[in-house]
């Protein structure tokens, strides 16, 4: 039992590290990537929705599964702040992502995206968002 815990959870960390890879790869290729982002309305519970963003275009994001509870976002989504999850978001936003929150004229909006994916994330958001975006700094990745 002890050996099958340890190798799923060599393999957890060998995988994310492949993952990393590849997408750095592609990147540099010139290929498409998504990135992960999960999203959650505040006003529907702390369970987030998995989707993914195409890197470099413009956001729009797409739920990774057709069963989703989530389907689409508020189109005019405006960033607020980037921050680390709280301790009851632990449950349901991977470890190290960070929580970006928006808001739109509808809802607010909750996104998690790894530390190095949510700058390009935030960047999408304020070019979609236009000349009205948000003043607030980018998210610091170096912690």
């Amino acid at each position: 039992m002890i050996t099958g815990l340890c190798a799923s959870l060599v393999g957890g960390v060998i995988g994310r590290l492949l993952r990393a890879r590849r997408t750095a790869t592609q990147t540099e290729a010139g290929q498409t990537v998504f990135f992960q982002v999960g999203a959650n309305l505040p006003d529907e519970g702390p369970r987030y929705s998995l989707g993914r963003v195409r890197a470099g275009g413009r956001f729009q994001w797409k739920p990774r599964w057709s069963r989703t509870r989530l389907r689409e976002l508020p189109k005019d989504l405006r960033y607020i702040r980037a921050r680390r999850a709280t301790f009851r978001e632990v449950l349901w936003v991977p470890t190290k992502a960070l929580v970006i929150e928006c808001e739109s004229s509808a809802v607010p909006v909750r996104l998690w995206a790894y530390p190095q994916q949510a700058v390009h994330v935030v960047e999408m958001i304020r070019r979609a968002s236009g000349p009205n975006s948000s003043s607030a700094p980018v998210p610091d990745v170096s912690s």
